[in-house]
């Protein structure tokens, strides 16, 4: 097996268990904002950087230079967050313990499968060095 199939299969792997985590936790969240209406605290913020930061993504590419486009479009996306919180105000409330679980279980989550892509790079770079 070449470097080439077997960097593209762990990547396969890795974005199939994401997606499927993704998944469980989109519906997690969906029967959520059932029981309680409203938006959970810091949620317009987090669409807001999600868009500044797709923005800026875009921008970089343009600009030869990624890592300064994501930047200027996370300070971007910080005001459209901000802005929509302030919009959105009366439509806000606290976390429930179900969300503040759903957040820590993503941290963890996101975490391992940091560490997990960091050690299969390790192996790879060294197995076809």
């Amino acid at each position: 097996m070449n470097e080439w199939t077997f960097s593209m299969g762990l990547i396969a792997v890795m974005v199939l268990v994401l997606a499927v985590f993704a998944a469980m936790q989109a519906k997690k969240q969906r029967e959520i904002r059932k029981k309680y209406p409203g938006y959970p605290k810091g949620y317009w913020m987090s669409k807001g950087l999600g868009t500044g930061m797709a923005i800026g993504a875009g921008m970089g590419v343009a600009i030869k230079n990624i890592a300064v486009g994501v930047a200027v479009g996370a300070a971007i996306g910080a005001a459209i967050g901000q802005g929509l919180e302030k919009k959105h105000k009366d439509e806000i409330r606290p976390l429930t313990e179900e969300e503040i679980q759903l957040k820590k279980q993503s941290a963890l989550f996101a975490a391992v499968t940091l560490l997990l892509g960091i050690i299969v790079f390790v192996i790879s770079y060294l197995a076809f060095k």
